[in-house]
């Protein structure tokens, strides 16, 4: 187990940030009180002087205090790095802080010509990066989400960290409905391995059986009509299937699919053979031009706005009133 008490979250991969989150907690030991030593802030939001506050406050009746951070880096410009490092060297070993800095991994080509994966803003070279490199008692935990291609592979550990197994196809297969939505993949697998009793590995047959909405021929149906602008025929096949489909299994399709094309959309203003897309598993062969043409009524503005409202509109769903049903009828009528 890692002896640091500075830990940094980098990447997109929710689910596996919210694991990351647990591990750390579990690890505090049971003479943790997380009602009298937890706190969460907000980088956005919060002052410097209540994250001084937070992380040099000792703890109370008990070892180990711990703080978290979200959007870390928000408000931290050029002219407070010197101050926001000195407040991690003054941090207590008591205190450990979980500072999450979402990060993405981008594809770029090297000198050779080689294709590789480089990070965004926390590359090698970011100051805080240097700064942990340089302290034992910090850490960098890597949370990217999987390359489409290597799903398979995240479902088959998925599996197996929760007591049950695959057989190779079937997690192909189920990849292959998910893409790398590891929130999505995580609730069927689970239900597949209950499914099964965890007494065999899950085949071909239990997924394509049990698979969520998420693979269904209607949501693909209607996400086709709804990017490709056909607003009328979109409305009616959601209003069908929120009449037998609970709306938090339709979003994580309509997610999918705006991840999807905000990568072709990507690729197409960079001017990349979408071929490219294909080799990393983003986009099956066939659908290169169906998802080229999508893309092109978007622009890329567009493309982040309409997914940052749906990840939106996810969160509220379980924070308010407002229902997730009405959201998604909404949005289909305001992208005709």
């Amino acid at each position: 187990m890692s002896k640091a008490n500075i830990h940094l979250l980098r990447g997109d991969d929710l689910y596996s940030v919210a694991l990351a989150v647990k591990t750390i907690t579990i690890s505090l030991g049971a003479d943790y009180d997380a009602a009298m030593n937890t706190s969460r802030l907000d980088g956005k939001f919060a002052s410097f002087e209540d994250l001084q506050t937070a992380l040099t406050t000792l703890p109370f009746f008990g070892s180990n205090r711990l703080v978290m951070v979200d959007n870390a880096l928000a408000k931290i410009d050029k002219a407070s790095q010197e101050k926001f490092l000195k407040l991690l060297d003054a941090t207590p070993g008591s205190t450990h802080a979980i500072f999450q800095v979402e990060d993405h991994r981008k594809w770029r080509k090297d000198a050779n010509g080689s294709w590789i994966q480089l990070w965004e803003t926390l590359s090698p070279t970011h100051w805080l990066v240097k700064w942990i490199a340089a302290h034992e008692n910090a850490e960098i935990i890597d949370l990217a989400l999987p390359d489409e291609k290597s799903m398979d592979s995240w479902v088959a550990a998925e599996a197996k960290r929760l007591g049950g197994s695959f057989e190779p196809e079937a997690a192909r297969e189920l990849a292959r409905h998910t893409g790398n939505d590891t929130g999505i993949a995580s609730q069927e697998i689970s239900k597949l391995l209950m499914f099964v009793d965890f007494k065999r590995a899950v085949n071909v047959k239990d997924v394509i059986e049990c698979v969520s909405v998420e693979g269904s021929a209607d949501v693909f149906v209607m996400l086709d009509e709804l990017v490709e602008g056909r607003i009328a025929q979109a409305q009616s096949l959601m209003r069908r299937l929120l009449e037998s489909t609970p709306a938090e299994a339709i979003i994580g399709a309509v997610i999918h699919r705006f991840r999807q094309l905000i990568q072709v959309r990507e690729a197409l203003d960079a001017r990349e053979d979408l071929k490219v897309l294909v080799e990393r598993k983003v986009l099956f062969g066939n659908q290169v031009g169906k998802y080229s043409t999508a893309a092109r009524r978007f622009s890329m503005s567009q493309l982040i706005g309409i997914y940052d409202r749906l990840l939106k509109m996810d969160v509220q769903s379980k924070t308010s009133s407002v229902g997730l049903d009405t959201n998604l009828e909404m949005l289909v009528m305001e992208l005709g």
